[in-house]
């Protein structure tokens, strides 16, 4: 999880203005352990609080200046989370709630891009992996199920 005191800092450094509708939305995306949607990332900061299109607005601004980045799981909607301190993390995604979680293990190591590039002349600068499955929830309401 990003931390949105690092996140607010970099931008200010950078000369980037912070309007109060762009420390609410950080925060919330902060806040939360999972990247969320443009609606859902509304609700959390408040509907009456900030209007949707500023939401919008700035995610848009967030990636524009790599402080955010699309989470895209396959659902037809962009999920949208702060860039984590790690950097490289990839994502869980329950296919029976929907839930998605940002974890920072990898498998892949430097010598598939090496070969991607060898095979393919493709030179690989980052990856984005997304596990489809259940969560611990879902996959014990369906172990509950079938007994």
């Amino acid at each position: 999880m990003a931390d949105a005191a690092q996140v607010l800092r970099t931008a200010a450094q950078r000369g980037h203005r912070l309007t109060r509708p762009r420390r609410m939305v950080i925060e919330a995306l902060a806040a939360t352990a999972e990247p969320l949607s443009a609606r859902a990332l509304h609700e959390a900061v408040g509907t009456g609080r900030i209007d949707l299109v500023t939401v919008y607005r700035t995610l848009d601004w967030l990636k524009q200046i790599g402080l955010a980045r699309p989470v895209l799981t396959g659902e037809g909607m962009e999920r949208v989370e702060l860039v984590p301190a790690e950097r490289h993390t990839h994502h869980l995604v329950c296919d029976g709630c929907g839930a998605v979680r940002t974890v920072s293990v990898c498998g892949l190591d430097r010598t598939i891009a090496e070969r991607i590039e060898r095979e393919h002349g493709f030179q690989v600068d980052h990856h984005q992996l997304i596990f489809h499955g259940r969560c611990a929830t879902c996959s014990g309401a369906r172990s509950e199920a079938a007994s």
